[in-house]
């Protein structure tokens, strides 16, 4: 009996001591798209998976205080800097035993991404009732500046008359950029000091032309080939606002811009409208992107997901426009 209990006793507390490595929180960070242009919101998807056996909640009392964070390097291995002032606030965020929990970060908010070039970036969190932190594997991604294929120089129209004598400009920059086997339209609002908005506005198709005009009061308007009959047609603000965003096909005639010369009033004329899964394949059917949760000016009705306290971090459940796996068949 005594020599049957000396084989019993290590058994047990290898047992124990595997229960308690096992009690931990799973962490996986993925990204919207693996390059960005220059000054373009970067989107990452956290996954989390509690398998530390209790309620994990992240609050202001000492005990329940956690912390995710990225790491993110250059091509050079040095750490990107955060930007001062700017922390990642999860204060709020309540992870169940054995829940999964998928948040969106725009992680371009606290951390700068603006320099050209290749980034590795990893997540990782703590919490107080966590024996170790854990980190997730790494993600490469790339900044490019794209090519530029259109500019124009406008003026900000002063509606009310009290504005100084200096007309100031904006300038609206249309660029590719290349993904994969796939180029992509993109459109920068700038001056010379601020960037306004970089928004991806369509994808080159072939030879079909993109059409772009300005109207009276300097919005732009541009019409995208989706395919040679499908068109998208887009507009901005000088702010880089989405004002129109809607879908036209040939019919018996061509969807084109028109511009009047005399009061500088553009419209989109020519076609029919254009069914998303009936007259082409709706490129966001079943999605819930970061980009429309995340953003303010969407002319679409925005869905209303419970984001913990700050307002960079937003819980989408199960719709996700990432590909999410479960971190534990996840190889990468």
């Amino acid at each position: 009996m005594y020599f049957q209990m000396k084989k019993v006793l290590p058994m047990l507390a290898i047992l124990l001591l595997a229960a308690t490595c096992s009690a931990r929180v799973d962490i996986s960070v993925y990204l919207n798209r693996m390059v960005y242009m220059q000054y373009e919101p970067v989107y990452a998807c956290i996954t989390l998976r509690n398998d530390s056996g209790r309620s994990l909640l992240f609050g202001n009392d000492p005990r329940l205080q956690g912390t995710i964070q990225f790491d993110i390097r250059d091509s050079s291995g040095r750490a990107v800097e955060k930007i001062p002032g700017r922390e990642i606030d999860v204060t709020g965020l309540v992870l169940a035993p054995g829940e999964i929990k998928n948040m969106v970060i725009p992680i371009q908010r606290y951390y700068n991404l603006d320099r050209l070039g290749t980034y590795r970036i990893a997540a990782y969190i703590s919490h107080n009732l966590l024996a170790h932190e854990y980190q997730s594997s790494d993600k490469i991604f790339r900044v490019e500046q794209g090519v530029e294929v259109w500019k124009r120089t406008v003026g900000i129209p002063d509606l009310e008359g009290n504005s100084p004598d200096k007309v100031r400009h904006r300038t609206y920059v249309l660029r590719t950029l290349t993904e994969s086997t796939s180029k992509y339209y993109y459109l920068a609002v700038e001056d010379e000091k601020n960037i306004y908005g970089v928004m991806r506005v369509g994808q080159v198709v072939g030879r079909e032309k993109y059409q772009i005009e300005v109207d009276m009061l300097s919005r732009i308007h541009l019409l995208i080939p989706l395919s040679p009959r499908i068109f998208h047609y887009l507009s901005f603000s000088l702010d880089g606002i989405n004002i129109n965003n809607s879908y036209w096909r040939t019919s018996e005639t061509i969807p084109m811009l028109h511009r009047d010369s005399k009061t500088g009033i553009v419209s989109r004329i020519g076609g029919v409208e254009a069914r998303p899964g009936v007259d082409f394949k709706d490129p966001n059917a079943g999605k819930l992107t970061a980009g429309k949760l995340l953003d303010a000016n969407t002319v679409e009705a925005r869905p209303a997901p419970t984001p913990v306290k700050d307002s960079g971090i937003i819980d989408i459940g199960k719709k996700l426009d990432f590909p999410v796996r479960d971190p534990e068949k996840d190889d990468d």
